[in-house]
């Protein structure tokens, strides 16, 4: 419990602190861009990081909701999902494989949380590119001319695809359940 609350501190208090903190001079001036940082695992959860899922989600559901209300006030909202990008996150942030209880031997979280212990250093997206793209998005120019509308803005080969992928799985879930789905409203007179 103290892990999943310092997470939320870091990941979900600590952003809506600092934009509670400028809000009220954005709105002053109707101007201004709220950069949030989530992640590809705010998008699309997967084994062996659900506290850091649920902390990206959160940021996920605020920048969708500050999108529509701050529209009036001419303040932009810019999501960054970012996929795996070589930095120091995997080697100082988590616990090895070795220390996973025994019950989840051979199942897809040990999978995961053993690629992670060889993953770190070996990460495709390059930072420095990454932070490029993102001033890019939030001038206007570069790779950005064009796209200053945009709320989600995903980096990375690795990330792009899985997306894509979640997209598709939610719309074949959908399109099997939507008999189920309809069938609840309240039965006209």
């Amino acid at each position: 419990e103290e892990e999943l609350d310092l997470q939320f501190r870091t990941d979900v208090y600590g952003p809506v602190n600092v934009i509670k903190a400028v809000l009220p001079y954005m709105r002053a001036k109707h101007s201004g861009t709220i950069v949030n940082i989530s992640s590809i695992a705010g998008f699309t959860a997967g084994p062996s990081s659900a506290a850091y899922s649920m902390s990206k989600f959160a940021i996920e559901a605020l920048s969708e909701s500050l999108s529509v209300e701050l529209k009036p006030f001419t303040i932009r909202v810019l999501l960054v999902e970012p996929g795996a990008f070589r930095t120091d996150f995997l080697g100082s942030h988590r616990l090895p494989a070795a220390s996973m209880i025994r019950d989840y031997e051979g199942t897809p979280l040990a999978a995961a949380m053993a690629t992670w212990d060889t993953f770190a250093g070996k990460q495709p997206g390059d930072p420095v590119k990454a932070v490029s793209r993102i001033l890019d998005v939030i001038q206007g120019t570069g790779l950005g001319n064009g796209k200053t509308h945009v709320l989600r803005l995903p980096l990375g080969s690795d990330c792009f695809p899985r997306i894509l992928a979640k997209l598709d799985a939610v719309r074949q879930n959908l399109e099997e359940v939507k008999d189920i789905s309809l069938s609840t409203d309240i039965d006209s007179p």
